[in-house]
């Protein structure tokens, strides 16, 4: 019985060997790959919040409860502001545009000059023009740089994760000039789906590379099922 069972292992070694050689190439690719273009994207501009004036681009819709000793004058826990605020290339609000700041930031903290923000960033020119970013993060306003996360995004930054350092450029009353480093990363084959065009407002993307890949991995996963079996054929057989 010992012998027969070596001999069936003994014929099916070129078999296992021939396999596993085959399922070496397309995943060793894959993962040189990732490696190799790891999408990371760096973008830097500023955010111009107005909130004085007669063309403010940040409008309070609802009004906490006053507070008695609220350590800000005029602000209240639940203070909640929606927001089109400008992105531009530099500090001055004269400066070319990049984009739109749209969502919201609300005073979320009972102690101190705290903010949830909640806002999609739309780039408006270049490459990455009519693409979203979507930030979500805690902004204490005291602190010299905060850091709010990216959860997402659409276009070319479809399905993006990173984050944002927050920091105020300067303040002109209630108006603020926020400057903002944005990091993020997008991987291939999330930015480009499943071999369909995306117009992100500044040209098309061809899926058809991340396709291929998806392709890869499926055939590195077959042929490893395959590998699986004759292992544990040769196990049941008694030789291990």
């Amino acid at each position: 019985m010992a012998a027969a069972a070596a001999a069936m292992a003994s014929s099916l070694l070129p078999v296992l060997l021939l396999v596993v050689a085959l399922s070496s190439p397309p995943w060793v690719v894959v993962v040189l790959a990732a490696d190799a273009d790891d999408g990371t994207t760096h973008l830097h501009f500023f955010m111009h919040d107005i909130v004085a004036g007669s063309n403010p681009t940040a409008v309070q819709v609802v009004k906490g409860p006053a507070a008695t000793g609220s350590i800000v004058p005029g602000l209240a826990f639940g203070d909640t502001t929606v927001i089109d605020d400008a992105l531009t290339e530099t500090s001055s609000p004269t400066s070319a545009a990049v984009g739109r700041a749209q969502g919201f930031y609300m005073m979320s903290s009972q102690s101190g000059l705290v903010l949830m923000v909640c806002a999609n960033l739309l780039l408006t020119t270049g490459d990455h023009n009519g693409s979203t970013l979507a930030v979500v993060g805690r902004d204490d306003v005291a602190a010299d740089v905060r850091e709010l996360s990216v959860v997402g995004g659409t276009g070319k930054f479809r399905m993006a994760t990173g984050y944002v350092l927050w920091k105020t450029s300067s303040m002109s009353g209630p108006d603020a000039t926020i400057e903002l480093d944005v990091h993020v990363r997008t991987t291939a084959t999330a930015a480009t789906g499943s071999g369909a065009a995306i117009d992100g407002g500044g040209g098309s993307i061809t899926t058809g590379a991340s396709s291929a890949a998806g392709a890869k991995r499926v055939g590195a996963g077959w042929v490893s099922a395959c590998v699986v079996a004759v292992v544990v054929a040769v196990v049941g057989s008694g030789v291990w």
